[in-house]
């Protein structure tokens, strides 16, 4: 719990046992009447004033784990179609986080966790109307002929010219 609010809420449990009103508490330590109020209630209710632990299913990976699948999938896109590509479809990474750390996501998680990571979504398209016969090469090289799966790209990737 955070020390600054505890502190908080001890002082407004000592100033409360000594007599004051909700209203003076407020004004001494400048915050709302309302959390003045609540801390009160639940000290009368519980006897404490700490919060409870959170509720809720642990993280499959921890927080060293995802910091180092962050940088792997902002840094190191996966080779496909036999050579380097330029970013990652979910698929992919499903099964990379799966080799790796042996934990299954959905498709549905993967995608937050691009999307918490900062990768960007793009469709891609076979011409542009405004591309280049140059870009065009260089697009069916990357990518298999017609294809409609979306990749996610790190923003330092994506060129913007």
């Amino acid at each position: 719990m955070n020390k600054k609010k505890l502190v908080n809420r001890q002082a407004i449990i000592q100033l409360h046992k000594k007599g004051k009103k909700q209203t003076e508490i407020s004004y001494l330590l400048d915050v709302p009447q309302t959390t003045v109020s609540y801390c009160i209630r639940k000290f009368k209710l519980t006897g404490n004033i700490e919060d409870k632990p959170r509720s809720g299913k642990p993280a499959k990976l921890n927080k060293m784990q995802l910091s180092e699948l962050k940088k792997i999938l902002l840094d190191f896109p996966p080779s496909r179609y036999g050579g380097e590509s330029i970013g990652w479809l979910t698929k992919i990474a499903i099964q990379y986080v799966y080799d790796t750390y042996g934990v299954q996501y959905s498709m549905r998680r993967m995608q937050e966790l691009f999307h918490k990571f900062g990768l960007n979504l793009i469709t891609p398209r076979t011409e542009h109307k405004n591309a280049s016969y140059a870009a065009r090469t260089v697009y069916r090289m990357d990518f298999k002929k017609n294809s409609k799966m979306n990749i996610w790209i790190a923003p330092s990737l994506i060129s913007t010219k």
